[in-house]
């Protein structure tokens, strides 16, 4: 009886395995749920993170290539508003690509005219201090009457340059500046054109490249690559992805001789940037859709990437930067390893204390280092902010924030009515002192400059470090005359102070260049042209000297002000 009973009362083992399946597939389930929560957390510190490092790297990217152009329209605008620019054109007006005139003839009668010969030594000349590759005068006619050089091999002059895409708007009177292919050279550029007028007409342009190749700083950072306003990716660290289109790209539709006369080739196959959504999802189906769609991927990345752009950069060239996504191996392991823990945690109470243990000690370590790590990101973002503002060695400002604060205070005076003087400085004979003293003693002598325009020099007004021994001074609401004698006394107390820390042997001097604001419609790249050419007639007049320019380009003369 009693056995019949047991018998009776006993579970079959279909049962208990129908039970144990259910409960570990429920288990499973919940297992699951649990561990994509925990890895969206994750997912959500990681890409705020790097979204906000990869816009970084963008925004800093977009300010290095609008401040290098920025330099490279001044030099052309300066020379196009010279006299001998001027003259050289207007005379060699009557050169044009006539049935007869073949191009060696050209250059043969244009390398002997004398006038010309001196204007291809200025340009060559110029072409030596401003880091371009060659600098060349185009008349109305599109002939390239002279050249920095015009005693090369291959020289530009006599060339019929009408074709060139970057001239054709110069020539009609607007300033350009565009990406292409030198025709003659075959090696890409950013050439700059700027219209030269000779009372009032318009008798050609100045024209002056720079290669790919000296803007290689632009692509440090991996994963970033600039395309011109065409679409066309002109520079990339990785360099296979140069001379790709990019999806949708204006390139595409510009007819074939176009394509050609500014990239010396006809196709351009499309940069494979694409949306790596469905991807992401497939690998990892707890991924919100939302967040998916802001991944894309390129050939030969191994995890989806964030991407970001930055255009408008006065020259039409983007900056893009694709950043792989690097904790996404990590997210996926973690997801799966969490799932497992999970699971078995929930299938006996012994393991779900321990497992319920170690999660809670991996979430206090992971919020702390989320916490830690927004610390350090912050206190990164302080020093930035500290370094992008000063120089480092001698305290001044620092060249971006010199050229920033120069645009506040031109729209300033503009507003006020008030006058605005700015100085270029440039420390005489820096570099004998480095090879004589050495290192330390030139960065002495950089440092008492700065302290000695501190001690001379108002409170309002800035003094910047524009680059090695040349600093930038603003002087707010000073006319030229004052200013003129400001840094006249700034410049004789540069020589009689005694700079501690540098040898007594050791001949301190600066030769200062100084303009003032247009009174309307005056740009910061001319300001500082003018003060930049005032401080060339300093070193040009034996340096140790001041010089000013007025904001028609000529020179005042020197009179006794009041100053302050």
């Amino acid at each position: 009886m009693n056995r019949r009973l047991l018998r009776q009362a006993a579970v079959s083992p279909a049962v208990t395995v129908a039970v144990v399946v259910a409960v570990a597939l429920v288990c499973w389930l919940v297992a699951g749920w649990l561990a994509e929560r925990m890895v969206r957390q994750e997912l959500d510190t990681a890409l705020g993170v790097q979204r906000q490092m990869t816009r970084s790297v963008v925004d800093n990217m977009a300010e290095v290539i609008a401040s290098d152009l920025s330099m490279s329209r001044a030099i052309p605008a300066t020379m196009a508003e010279t006299a001998v620019v001027q003259q050289a054109l207007a005379e060699a007006g009557h050169y044009a690509a006539s049935h007869p005139s073949t191009e060696l003839a050209r250059r043969e009668a244009l390398q002997s005219a004398p006038t010309l010969a001196a204007v291809d030594g200025f340009l060559h000349d110029a072409q030596g201090f401003s880091g371009f590759d060659a600098i060349w005068l185009v008349n109305n006619n599109g002939i390239c009457i002279a050249s920095s050089n015009a005693m090369e091999k291959i020289s530009y002059v006599g060339i019929d340059m009408r074709s060139r895409n970057y001239l054709s708007d110069t020539l009609l009177g607007a300033f350009s500046e565009t990406y292409g292919v030198g025709t003659s050279s075959g090696e890409p550029g950013i050439f700059v054109a700027a219209p030269v007028y000779n009372d009032g007409l318009l008798v050609g342009a100045v024209l002056a490249k720079v290669s790919i190749a000296r803007l290689r700083h632009w692509v440090t950072h991996p994963g970033t690559f600039v395309s011109d306003s065409n679409g066309v990716v002109v520079m990339a660290h990785d360099s296979k992805l140069e001379g790709l289109a990019m999806p949708g790209s204006h390139v595409e539709e510009m007819n074939a001789v176009d394509r050609v006369n500014t990239y010396l080739r006809e196709r351009f196959a499309e940069l494979p940037l694409h949306s790596a959504a469905h991807a992401a999802t497939r690998e990892a189906p707890w991924m919100p859709a939302s967040e998916a769609q802001a991944f894309v991927e390129l050939p030969g990345l191994r995890a989806p990437a964030l991407y970001e752009h930055r255009g408008g950069l006065n020259s039409g060239l983007t900056a893009h930067l694709v950043d792989p996504l690097n904790a996404w191996p990590e997210l996926l392991a973690n997801q799966r390893r969490d799932r497992l823990l999970i699971f078995l945690t929930l299938t006996g109470s012994t393991a779900l204390a321990a497992v319920i243990s170690i999660s809670w000690v991996r979430e206090r370590r992971l919020h702390r280092a989320s916490r830690d790590l927004a610390e350090q990101l912050q206190a990164a973002n302080s020093l930035l902010a500290a370094e992008a503002r000063h120089d480092a060695l001698t305290g001044a400002l620092s060249r971006r924030y010199f050229l920033n604060l120069l645009r506040r205070e031109i729209d300033a005076a503009y507003a006020s009515g008030r006058p605005l003087c700015m100085a270029i400085a440039d420390l005489d004979h820096f570099k004998q002192i480095n090879d004589r003293f050495g290192h330390p003693a030139g960065d002495r002598a950089l440092q008492h400059f700065v302290e000695t325009c501190r001690a001379e020099l108002r409170s309002d007004d800035a003094v910047g470090r524009l680059g090695g021994e040349e600093f930038g001074i603003l002087l707010p609401a000073t006319s030229l005359a004052t200013g003129q004698e400001v840094i006249e006394r700034l410049r004789r107390e540069v020589k009689a102070s005694v700079c501690a820390g540098l040898p007594s042997e050791a001949y301190l001097s600066v030769s200062i260049g100084i303009t003032e604001l247009a009174a309307s419609q005056d740009q910061p790249e001319r300001l500082m042209s003018r003060a930049d050419l005032a401080l060339y007639m300093a070193k040009a007049g034996g340096r140790d000297r001041c010089e000013a320019m007025a904001s028609d380009g000529a020179a005042p003369p020197r009179t006794t002000a009041a100053t302050w």
